[in-house]
């Protein structure tokens, strides 16, 4: 008996002794939580909202990576603002005669005019396609349904009253339910109107003259509303028309969202400290109290961008593209970005790019994205129902955009330095903006001040805008003078002699579909 209570102590003694030697281990040693390891960019789930933790004041100070914590004050909305004249802003045109002049001398004998009806032969639009092909009439009953019946083979939209109307009603109609947007990285919502049609609103996160953190990845900044408005204007006045219609509209955040939505939406309400109407929503990141959505109580601006056709009924391809980034921060360049051989080697080659439209739109759409200062350019989609000829790059997704006016990021223009194509259209457009009597940021000022959100931008973007407009035109002139051939330079179509044509009626497929995303 003496033996067993002997034999107790000491078992008691030793539990004793190992858990003070833990416990003081733990103190004396926290976990460093830097070394967490975050995959390919991303947030770790448990991190992804992160909370309001109470007196730790400490803790809320802190960034971690890829994390930002919170806003700047949510302004009011603009409503009924005045603009002030592009003249009275004092931007500052940057024109290089000389540039001009050599520009001027490598194409006067060439018949750019004559060549750019070649860009697209038969720009036919849905309605005539089904027509033709199924022997189909497309209903046009009200301004979502005139749009979808105008998309055309070439463009998405041709004629601007048809958009106009669109960008009337998506900022007017009254809004009959509204729900959550799954599957994105911040907050959406579908707001579906009277006539059943429906749009995606994304709301203001933060003022114009926010600007993007220069420690912050491209993948982990901020979508603005704002900069979905300005891509779809510039896109317009480039000539491409292939962004996707937006307007800016002011809302109740409570007669016109919370009394309308599912109950999923609804519960994420709440009356801020400030007696503002805020929400939550959910998504992949910041949907959480310290992210809400608030409104001045209650009116809340946003963009409403249509939503395209249901991809059942037209259908759409989700296509990578080659000068996609790596999305890691341990490997923060992609091949594209380390080797000037890249589009010769790698993108000329391929089947997809070798002969036809896409490689020319692949160079359009990263002057666009270089314009704007979007680097989250991974995937584009095109139509795949006019048939097995390839269809245009959709622009879609532009949030990213317009986030830093003091850094011009040369690797978007890579496509362009590295291929050394351009569309005629692309090139007669740049250079009139370049050298003519209207500047690019006048005509773009002129076409935003449309917006019943207006201003859409912080008037700073302007000055990068035209600034890297001659950059633009720089590497064009440098092209030009080491291909010596205007013709290999400015084309309708590219063909590539070393690669076979597909066949007739042949569909070609993306090499790298069925591989896994870098």
């Amino acid at each position: 008996m003496q033996t067993l209570r002997f034999n107790t102590r000491r078992i008691f003694l030793l539990i004793s002794i190992a858990f003070s030697s833990t416990l003081l281990f733990l103190v004396c040693f926290p976990r460093d939580s830097s070394k967490d390891k975050y995959e390919e960019g991303w947030l770790p789930s448990l991190e992804r909202s992160p909370k309001f933790r109470g007196a730790n004041a400490r803790h809320q100070q802190m960034k971690r990576p890829d994390e930002q914590l919170g806003f700047q004050p949510q302004p009011p909305p603009n409503v009924g603002k005045k603009l002030p004249l592009y003249s009275e802003l004092n931007i500052k045109r940057v024109v290089d005669n000389e540039l001009v002049d050599r520009l001027l001398q490598y194409t006067k004998s060439a018949n750019l005019n004559g060549v750019v009806p070649q860009e697209c032969r038969k720009n036919e639009t849905l309605a005539q396609f089904w027509k033709r092909t199924k022997g189909q009439e497309v209903p046009v009953r009200d301004s979502w349904e005139r749009f979808y019946a105008s998309i055309g083979s070439c463009d998405l939209y041709h004629e601007e009253s048809v958009i106009d109307d669109l960008l009337k009603d998506l900022n007017t109609l009254p809004i009959k339910h509204t729900a959550i947007m799954e599957g994105g990285t911040q907050v959406k919502l579908i707001l579906t109107f009277e006539n059943d049609k429906q749009a995606v609103f994304k709301p203001m996160r933060f003022g114009r003259d926010y600007e993007s953190d220069p420690n912050h990845f491209y993948f982990s900044d901020f979508e603005r509303h704002h900069a979905e408005i300005a891509t779809f204007h510039l896109d317009k006045i480039l000539g491409y028309r292939r962004a996707v219609p937006t307007v800016g509209r002011v809302v109740n955040l409570t007669s016109d969202i919370r009394d309308h939505s599912d109950r999923k939406l609804r519960k994420t309400f709440f009356v801020s400290p400030a007696k503002n109407h805020c929400f939550v929503s959910k998504c992949d990141y910041y949907c959480d109290t310290t992210h809400a959505i608030c409104g001045s109580p209650d009116l809340k601006e946003g963009s409403v961008q249509v939503f395209l056709p249901d991809d059942a009924n037209v259908p759409r391809k989700h296509n990578k593209s080659p000068y996609r980034r790596t999305y890691s921060k341990k490997t923060q360049q992609a091949i594209w970005q380390q080797d000037m051989k890249f589009c010769t080697w790698k993108v000329k080659t391929r089947k997809q790019y070798a002969h036809g439209r896409r490689l020319l739109d692949l160079v359009d759409l990263h002057i666009m994205d270089y314009l704007i200062g979007n680097q989250d350019r991974h995937h584009y989609e095109s139509f795949s129902v006019f048939g097995p000829e390839p269809s245009y790059a959709i622009h879609l997704d532009n949030g990213r955009s317009f986030g830093r006016s003091d850094f011009d990021d040369e690797d978007i223009l890579l496509p362009l330095r590295q291929c050394c194509v351009i569309r005629p259209s692309t090139f007669q457009t740049l250079l009139n903006f370049y050298r003519g009597q209207r500047s690019l940021t006048e005509v773009f000022h002129e076409s935003l001040s449309k917006d019943p959100a207006s201003p859409i931008l912080a008037y700073k973007h302007y000055n990068a805008m035209e600034r890297r407009l001659q950059r633009i035109m720089e590497v064009i002139l440098e092209c030009l003078d080491k291909k010596r051939d205007v013709s290999a330079v400015i084309m309708a179509e590219y063909h590539n002699p070393q690669v076979a044509e597909p066949a007739p009626g042949e569909e070609v497929q993306d090499e790298d579909d069925d591989k896994k995303d870098d």
